[in-house]
């Protein structure tokens, strides 16, 4: 009789599509939304001799501020065409001139950095172990049938053999990163070899400093060396799909990149991806990849001037999270798997209640920008962002470094 019941019961509960039916905890559906615009850092234009001259050793700079010498450089944000949890919010952007590195930092410059290892410890605080990139950010090759995991070579061979000193160098942190941003202003306002430099500057009553570059300047690079050359009609018409639409708003300045790039035999290094964002798109020479390319792959014209600012490897900026980031609570997924306006909404709904970590935390996150071989083809995207603890290191992040002038008057009270 029991047994005839349970059967009954069951019977029921399929009819009414209740079978094995699952009821999810009524939870929100956060989106988070990034503000570009920040404080502008209070740099002038250098004189045009002091940057132009071969001898002051800033060949491996590129210029980044109007030909005109306009006190700022300024922009409009271009609108978000992939599908991330992290929406950018469209708005104008500007920033102080500056010099950016040409190619990403080397395995070969880290390495002279650490060299360095009594100003290190006099003056970062640091031994050189603690800023030695983590090598075991390369993972073993997993188990087979036919073996155990092996270690992947990469673990002492990317960073500690010559051969890659032309890599970008990758495991290393924000905080190393910038450690290694003030060896660098140590060095090129007082080593030998910049004396050059250093009377140039002198002269002109400047000062230099290396930084990591803000997210607003590291899009300003990209407005001046990707995005400008679609303006004198360079944007390729034939591109499928609409991941990236054919126009300066939504990304044409990257797709028409990346197409002239490869179609001149340079290669974009990214990892691909067929999902469902989107554009099925494989960039099938970076699947092969096991690491990245290296730094001086020149790009093609009409895009002479950096190489690998998307791709290759992410780029670590000084941009923090907290801020910047702001997430909206006015949709919830409700157990039927409806999107509904949340009835119980705050008037206040910037806030980051229910980020991965707390308010507190947030502020030592940074904002990583450009993509890298090892990521999805979505975040080439120029106003595609990523933040990870200052901490964090893997095999896909490096970092390039850019040079702010200021009045030397100014070098104490600068933001």
């Amino acid at each position: 009789m029991r047994k005839c019941i349970l059967f009954c019961l069951m019977g029921i509960f399929s009819t009414l599509g209740l079978r094995a039916q699952k009821t999810p905890h009524p939870e929100y559906l956060m989106k988070y939304y990034f503000t570009a615009a920040e404080g502008a850092k209070q740099s002038v234009v250098p004189p045009a001799s002091l940057v132009n001259k071969s001898q002051n050793n800033l060949a491996s700079y590129y210029p980044c501020f109007q030909p005109e010498g306009l006190r700022f450089n300024q922009f409009p944000s271009q609108s978000q065409t992939g599908f991330d949890t992290i929406l950018s919010i469209d708005e104008m952007i500007s920033c102080g001139p500056f010099l950016a590195h040409r190619t990403e930092i080397t395995n070969a410059e880290y390495k002279a950095f650490l060299k360095d290892s009594d100003w290190i410890k006099s003056n970062l605080g640091f031994t050189v172990a603690q800023l030695k990139p983590d090598t075991s950010v390369w993972s073993p090759f997993g188990a087979t049938a036919e073996r155990a995991a092996v270690i992947n070579p990469y673990t002492w061979l990317y960073f500690q053999a010559n051969t890659y000193n032309n890599y970008p160098v990758v495991g290393v942190s924000q905080i190393q990163a910038s450690a290694y941003c003030q060896w660098l202003t140590h060095v090129l306002n007082t080593a030998p070899e910049y004396a050059s430099l250093q009377a140039a500057l002198n002269k002109s009553n400047l000062t230099l400093v290396a930084e990591l570059p803000t997210v607003a300047e590291w899009m300003c690079l990209y407005d001046m060396t990707i995005q400008q050359p679609t303006r004198d009609g360079v944007v390729n018409k034939k591109i499928a799909g609409n991941y990236f639409r054919n126009n300066q708003k939504m990304g044409g300045g990257l797709f028409a990149f990346l197409q002239h790039q490869e179609t001149q035999g340079v290669f974009v290094a990214y990892a691909g991806m067929r999902t469902s964002r989107g554009l099925n798109i494989q960039n099938e020479m970076s699947e092969s990849l096991l690491k990245p390319l290296p730094v001086e792959q020149n790009p093609a014209k009409p895009y002479p001037n950096l190489s690998h600012l998307v791709g290759n490897v992410a780029e670590w900026t000084s941009t923090p999270a907290y801020g910047h980031l702001y997430n909206n609570k006015t949709t919830i997924l409700n157990t039927n798997g409806q999107l509904i306006e949340n009835a119980y909404q705050q008037v206040n709904v910037f806030d980051f209640t229910g980020y991965l970590v707390d308010a507190e935390s947030l502020k030592h996150h940074y904002a990583i920008k450009g993509g890298a071989w090892a990521k999805d083809f979505y975040y080439l995207d120029p106003m595609a962002i990523f933040f990870m603890q200052s901490n964090h290191r893997n095999n896909h992040v490096g970092f390039r470094t850019v040079l702010h002038f200021y009045p030397k008057s100014d070098t104490q009270t600068r933001p």
